[in-house]
């Protein structure tokens, strides 16, 4: 009964804070269902910090489903109409006033991202947006200068700012203000030895992960999970090919252009690249039958040049990288996949049957772009086969 009028003050809640009938049906149904899970009939529903965790515990078991979003997003309206307080609050460069000194200084990081580093320029906008972010929080009063930067400021910031904020993204966030640290002192021969000394990063031990990959029947699967008698399902079939049988990033697929195909050649030229460097690939037949296909009988008339274009919204115009990883994404999901992490896997697909097939590490290398062939070594201990000849057979024990 508790949670019946729970869920009808609910409603009223989101119809008062502007929400529409469309989301807040969603919503509703999603907290019903919320509402149904084990270790909800436990909570003490005065107890704010148990209810975050059970929230919490809920969404981390919820499989991978186009629905994920919207349940978070339910659940986090849902902790606040009942508390009064978000879950967390996620920081915006729109929470603060402009400060000049702060934006000069992001430009001039800028500038040594793009002339000296070398990055690509999604790496440099992601770089500059969480250097200004971290400068912004720990310079509130507008008295800005690099040199005051400090080892407090870092460890308050990562302690307390970034409390909520998963492992995984807070080690991208300290890579960052380290990055920029290290760009003061190269650019203004400024030391921070306490900053650069703190132990930002939990311990990395190389090698030592197994890259995630997909399974000869869960490739097949995926693959099968795309309905080809559409122009929509052509399309993605193709996305997914260039992913796995060329081994591309999700952002080399985004920006793959008409002129980088030598088809009498048979090759690709992968331009734009995170490491700024191009390299020409050998175009698999499937791979260029499949991209012949699209082009035939699924591309609409358009004048862009970029591969892979919108069908919906904004007719012809390029897929940008998030686009082309959702129709991955929504395939994993139609497939069943439920260990499906992104659409890096694919690219680790491919390199383990390099691997397998007895392709070198430095040809490897140079066919996923990797900058060292320590990067792609790692892949060497997904070659099972390998292994089990390495390790021998169990020495059987004499009584």
């Amino acid at each position: 009964m508790c949670n019946e009028i729970q869920i009808v003050n609910f409603e009223k809640h989101l119809v008062k804070n502007g929400y529409s009938n469309l989301v807040i049906g969603q919503y509703i149904r999603k907290a019903k269902e919320f509402l149904k899970y084990k270790d909800t009939y436990s909570v003490q529903w005065t107890d704010y910090e148990e209810l975050k965790q059970v929230i919490s515990k809920y969404l981390k078991n919820t499989p991978l489903s186009s629905q994920k979003s919207t349940i978070q997003a339910a659940l986090h309206a849902y902790y606040y109409f009942l508390s009064g307080n978000k879950i967390f609050r996620r920081l915006n460069l729109s929470d603060f006033d402009v400060d000049m000194s702060i934006e000069a200084e992001i430009e001039r990081f800028r500038k040594y991202l793009t002339e000296v580093a070398k990055l690509s320029d999604s790496t440099i906008v992601s770089q500059c947006n969480a250097v200004k972010i971290f400068l912004y929080c720990c310079f509130p009063k507008k008295d800005f200068s690099p040199e005051k930067i400090t080892v407090d400021h870092v460890r308050v910031y990562l302690t307390n700012t970034l409390r909520h904020v998963s492992n995984v993204t807070r080690k991208t966030i300290i890579v960052r203000i380290r990055s920029y640290v290290r760009f003061l002192e190269f650019n203004d021969g400024v030391k921070f030895d306490k900053i650069l000394k703190l132990p930002m990063t939990s311990p990395v031990w190389k090698q030592a992960g197994i890259s995630k990959y997909l399974t000869d029947l869960e490739t097949n699967a995926l693959l099968a999970a795309y309905d080809q008698s559409n122009p929509t399902g052509i399309r993605d079939y193709a996305i997914a090919r260039c992913l796995k049988d060329l081994g591309l990033r999700c952002s080399e697929v985004a920006r793959l252009s008409l002129n980088d195909f030598e088809w009498l050649e048979g090759t690709v030229t992968i331009r734009q690249t995170k490491t700024n460097s191009e390299r020409s690939l050998p175009l698999h037949v499937v791979t260029g039958k499949t991209i012949e296909k699209y082009l035939l009988h699924s591309r609409p008339d358009t004048q862009e040049r970029i591969l892979f274009v919108r069908f919906k919204k904004e007719l012809g115009q390029p897929m940008g990288t998030s686009q082309v990883r959702n129709t991955v994404r929504r395939a994993a999901i139609r497939a069943g996949i439920e260990n499906f992490t992104g659409t890096h896997m694919l690219r680790h697909t491919a390199a383990k049957e390099m691997i397998n097939n007895g392709v070198d590490l430095k040809m490897i290398a140079d066919i996923l772009g990797h900058e060292s062939i320590e990067t792609t070594s790692i892949y060497t201990k997904i070659n099972f086969t390998e292994l089990q000849d390495v390790a021998g057979i169990w020495p059987e024990v004499r009584t």
